[in-house]
């Protein structure tokens, strides 16, 4: 019985190293792709108006926000808003941004590939193309 023991303690540790949040490869990947470019989408709304919009996220959990509208008759407003971000959900499918005083945006169903961002943005679909 004592030699079994011995023999047990003796084999090599099937340690499995398994690392969730901010220190896990796929938190690593996933941020490092998103804060790689700035995101850019552009549409036109119901009312003829046209929207620019650029986000960009950092790697401290931080970003910026830019949206242009030009009415249909050529004027012209910006905005430019900060925000603080995180993963919302384990699957680096949704992330939440903190407008701070309570004003949230939500990015839901999120896909990454080949410089794209494809999300629903507040339940609008939103396609933003990813630039240096």
């Amino acid at each position: 019985m004592a030699l079994l023991a011995v023999l047990i303690l003796s084999l090599p540790s099937c340690d499995v190293d398994v690392e969730f949040g901010r220190h896990s490869l796929g938190y690593r990947e996933n941020t490092e792709y998103l804060c790689r470019y700035v995101w850019v989408d552009e549409w036109i709304d119901d009312y003829g108006d046209s929207h620019y919009q650029e986000l960009r996220f950092y790697p401290d959990n931080t970003g910026e926000d830019y949206i242009r509208v030009r009415d249909r008759y050529g004027f012209v407003q910006e905005y430019h808003y900060r925000f603080v971000w995180d993963w919302y959900d384990a699957f680096y499918e949704s992330i939440r941004l903190d407008y701070g005083g309570g004003d949230y945006s939500y990015m839901d169903h999120i896909q990454m590939y080949d410089r794209r961002l494809d999300c629903m943005l507040d339940g609008y679909p939103a396609y933003f193309n990813g630039y240096w």
